[in-house]
């Protein structure tokens, strides 16, 4: 626990160290103990200064911005009376149209023209539209509506200042304060989280830290209260994972929780203040890049509506991430479909980079990995049509909140879905916290990953969200829900220093050739993910990217799991969305429908089928079955078709401590009528796996593998041998009793020797 206390006190004086040697010009002060940005003594310093008023000037007849700007004015205009019921209704603001908008673009207007009228109706409609708007008391999720009304009031404090009276800018301060006070993050800004949770959005990184900024001057209180505790959490968190190119809120939840990241990078470098986040933040968003499938959609991850009609685009994070780093790649994200919404669209006309260039991520590696805390894989055979997708995860921490207990978990795409995370976000059932939310949704048994069943065990509720107090929810088999009764991780310290911490990786890497491997390895100790049900999880995947046009691609996957009873039963799971096929030890998922036409061939070579029982749960009344009762959740949308309905468990029939599973998945078009030959490989130390002309050997009992052992391959032709689990350090290869490969060093982060050769036996030696 010291250690990682001490981990993230470095992150936080790094990261304080990174902000001012890049910012040496500008001034900093300490509030409370914390250093932080002083406002530079100047109007405007609020998403703009005054060298950057040509720009916007020229921005208006830019033809790259022509439909922004046109959308812009278009949302000036008032409401039609039937549109909404009472003006000063706090949908009013949410959506941004009308009195609010049309002051933010006079003020804008002042700031370009000097017309002093323009600047005086900004200021009076601002002011009445402040004192006089309502929003009911516990109306629903007031706070992006009360944040979106203030910063309309900052544009226009900041931008129309110097017509501003003395008592007008006390009007306006009383209005900022009474209106913070209604946000969930209270005024001062104490309450929730700033790692997950709605205190990591709109509230302090955008809403509360630009009306700070604005008003500081008078009244600096806010300004430090807000960049105050952005710098002592938000900032050191984030710094925290990004070098892992990668973010823990799920594929919908990214799109506000990143976007709210990037507008403290803008706030903060229109002020002076540039670059004040890890630079790794520029690669989050190419995880988007890797899990963008053909069809116009994402492999899924977290609290998610799936749907195929739809794309998926993440236009607002795109425009500010590729903007500000100047990163084309990003931008070809953003060109998808440059849709960035209402509310947000005049950070578009402000900040975008309309002369960068996009570039297709074809030339990227094939194989992606997020190291910590995340340790998650992504590998592809291409960027085109006909690409499989894979995802492999192994979760070292969990964070809460939209993130999923799935470590573990695969999920594979080709001509479609095929092995998938199943349930979705919202329908019949509801949303966060619904019984099939928090029953099935958010756990294990609804992601391809392993349950160890004990009857006793109880998983405590979140108790909160929603008004649900149960005390606990179901059993399903699954990993723990950490934290307090299963709240969202609050803080780096929290993250660090308490029971978030869930696995642990121990071996990735994908090779030989780091554009276009033949394979991507990734082995990790999800125990800690569980309860003291089990003493020991451990699992291997290893994509193969087999370059054969009729089979594209095959996945291993080996786990070792032992159990604290022997009687706790084990389940292996595979989620489809069709019913699956089984006939002995094999399993077939295809994809018929919606003009897909993938299929899955799973074989199971552990257990042995005389000790596997393989069977099929799912279809009407049990899509989401979770050991005795089903948690439905139908999406009000016809177009929500991935939701999954299918899943197959394999269990050891004979109960034992130690168990271990051995899958190959091969992948292809549902019209293929002819497999790989698959083979197990076993030896005294190793267990593996001889499929089409590739060989993978793990440790039989998935420890570090010790010299001497020997591995036999038998067949014609040459093969591409990948041997895992091995100690780090220099190795010889003998084949058929001929020194084969002299010295062989393996580094200790993938702990993988590949090379290629002809069948024999081949003898290791350390």
């Amino acid at each position: 626990m010291k250690t990682k206390y001490f981990l993230s006190i470095v992150l936080i004086l790094m990261a304080i160290g990174t902000i001012h040697a890049q910012s040496s010009q500008s001034s900093w002060k300490t509030v409370d103990g914390i250093s932080i940005p002083v406002p530079p003594k100047e109007h405007p310093r609020l998403y703009l200064r005054s060298g950057n008023i040509p720009d916007v000037k020229a921005r208006m007849s830019d033809p790259a911005l022509a439909k922004v700007w046109n959308e812009l004015q278009a949302m000036r205009q008032d409401w039609k009376p039937e549109d909404i019921p009472v003006k000063k209704d706090f949908r009013y603001y949410f959506n941004q149209k009308g009195v609010t908008v049309r002051a933010e673009l006079d003020a804008l207007d002042y700031l370009v023209s000097k017309n002093k009228k323009k600047a005086r109706g900004a200021i009076v409609a601002m002011l009445d539209t402040l004192e006089n708007a309502k929003f009911p008391e516990h109306g629903g999720d007031i706070a992006r509506g009360v944040g979106l009304l203030m910063i309309s009031g900052s544009m226009v404090y900041d931008w129309c200042y110097d017509q501003l009276t003395a008592k007008e800018k006390q009007r306006f301060i009383t209005s900022f304060v009474n209106l913070a006070k209604q946000l969930e993050c209270g005024y001062p800004p104490k309450k929730q989280g700033s790692l997950a949770g709605h205190s990591s959005e709109w509230m302090i990184m955008r809403d509360m830290l630009s009306t700070g900024i604005a008003i500081y001057d008078e009244f600096p209180e806010m300004y430090e209260l807000a960049a105050g505790r952005f710098f002592k959490e938000h900032l050191p968190a984030r710094n925290f994972f990004y070098p892992s190119h990668n973010y823990h809120q799920g594929t919908s939840y990214f799109n506000v929780r990143f976007t709210n990241d990037l507008f403290p990078l803008w706030i903060f470098d229109r002020m002076g203040f540039p670059n004040i986040y890890h630079t790794s933040q520029q690669f989050v968003m190419y995880d988007v890049l890797y899990r963008r499938r053909p069809d116009g959609q994402v492999l899924y991850s977290g609290d998610e509506n799936p749907t195929r009609r739809r794309d998926k685009t993440y236009s607002l994070p795109a425009m500010l991430a590729s903007s500000y780093y100047k990163d084309e790649y990003i931008n070809s994200e953003f060109e998808l479909k440059p849709d960035v919404e209402a509310h947000c669209k005049i950070f578009e006309f402000l900040w975008r980079d309309t002369k960068l260039g996009v570039r297709k991520p074809d030339d990227l590696p094939l194989s992606r990995y997020s190291g910590t805390p995340f340790g998650w894989m992504i590998a592809r055979t291409g960027w085109g049509d006909e690409s499989v997708i894979a995802e492999m995860k192994v979760n070292e921490y969990v964070f809460n909140n939209h993130q999923h207990h799935d470590g573990g978990a695969f999920q594979i795409y080709y001509r479609g879905p095929l092995a998938i995370d199943t349930g979705t976000y919202q329908g019949t059932s509801g949303g966060y916290n619904s019984p099939h939310n928090k029953n099935y949704f958010k756990r294990t048994i609804a992601h391809n990953s392993l349950l160890i069943f004990d009857p006793e065990e109880k998983f405590p509720s979140m108790g909160y969200g929603g008004g649900d107090k149960t005390p606990f929810v179901e059993n399903e088999g699954g990993q723990r829900l950490p934290g307090k009764e299963w709240g969202e991780c609050s803080t780096l310290n929290d993250l660090l220093n308490t029971n978030f911490k869930v696995g642990q990786v121990l071996a990735q890497g994908f090779g030989p050739d780091q554009q276009t491997p033949d394979y991507t390895y990734l082995k990790g100790d999800i125990t800690e993910a569980y309860s003291v049900k089990v003493k020991e999880v451990k699992r291997s995947f290893v994509f193969l990217n087999l370059k054969d046009k009729a089979i594209p691609a095959a996945m291993i996957v080996f786990d070792k799991v032992v159990s604290a009873n022997p009687d706790f039963k084990k389940f292996w799971l595979l989620h489809s969305m069709e019913e699956p096929a089984i006939e002995g030890n094999q399993t077939t998922i295809k994809r018929t429908k919606d003009g897909d036409s993938g299929m899955l061939v799973n074989t199971t070579l552990l257990p042995d089928l005389a000790n596997a029982d393989i069977v099929s749960v799912g279809g009407p009344g049990k899509e989401f079955w979770a050991f005795g009762k089903n948690y439905p959740n139908i999406p009000a949308a016809d177009d929500e078709n991935q939701r999954g309905s299918w899943r197959i468990e394999i269990s050891p029939k004979q109960p034992a401590a130690e168990d271990y599973y051995l899958n190959v998945i091969q992948i292809t078009d549902n019209t293929q009528k002819t497999l790989h030959n698959v083979l197990r490989l076993d030896g005294d130390k190793t267990t593996g796996v001889q499929v089409s002309d590739r060989v993978v050997v793990f440790s039989k009992n998935a420890m570090p593998l010790e010299s001497p052992f020997t591995v036999s391959v038998k067949g014609t032709g040459s093969f591409k041998f990948l041997i895992t689990d091995l100690r780090p350090g220099n190795w010889q290869v003998w084949k058929d009793g001929k020194l084969f490969k002299p010295t062989v060093y393996v580094r200790s982060d993938d702990g993988a020797l590949s090379f290629e050769g002809e069948a024999g036996e081949y003898k290791f030696l350390r």
